[in-house]
């Protein structure tokens, strides 16, 4: 079989011609697969021997087996005291909390930024309404000017 008879003069190949074996399906998943089944198999007899460390003093198995068995919580939620009064329009207070907390290790710092778009989406409500509000105040109820 001529090259001529399986490949175009433009490279491609013919009609019926395939082109070859090509990737095999799912290589990447199939060892993925087979790593987990040794991982699972191994990580529990890794498991009970850093355990049985820990038993007898070792104070890194012992912290190992606790952050295995009590992570980090992340994703909780935060308590924040709002100023009294109608709004938050003043977030400042807020924002240095959220830093301190963040600064003492009592939040991530993932959580305090989530919290910190919270309150930036927040004041920018409150900034729209204030215009609307302001905007209703100058043209009456019904929008007609005074």
């Amino acid at each position: 079989m001529s090259d001529s008879d399986i490949r175009h003069t433009n490279g491609r190949f013919a009609k019926g011609n395939p082109g070859g074996p090509g990737r095999p399906r799912n290589p990447v998943s199939s060892a993925a697969v087979e790593l987990d089944r040794l991982g699972t198999a191994v990580a529990e007899e890794l498991m009970l021997s850093t355990i049985e460390r820990a038993r007898r003093g070792n104070l890194r198995a012992t912290e190992m087996v606790l952050q295995r068995v009590w992570p980090v919580r992340r994703h909780r939620p935060i308590d924040l005291d709002p100023p009294p009064g109608n709004g938050m329009s003043n977030l400042l207070n807020e924002h240095a909390a959220l830093a301190h907390a963040m600064m003492n290790g009592d939040i991530t710092p993932q959580d305090a930024q989530a919290a910190t778009r919270v309150f930036k989406a927040l004041q920018e409500q409150m900034r729209r309404a204030d215009q609307q509000n302001g905007a209703v105040g100058k043209n009456g109820e019904n929008g007609e000017k005074r």
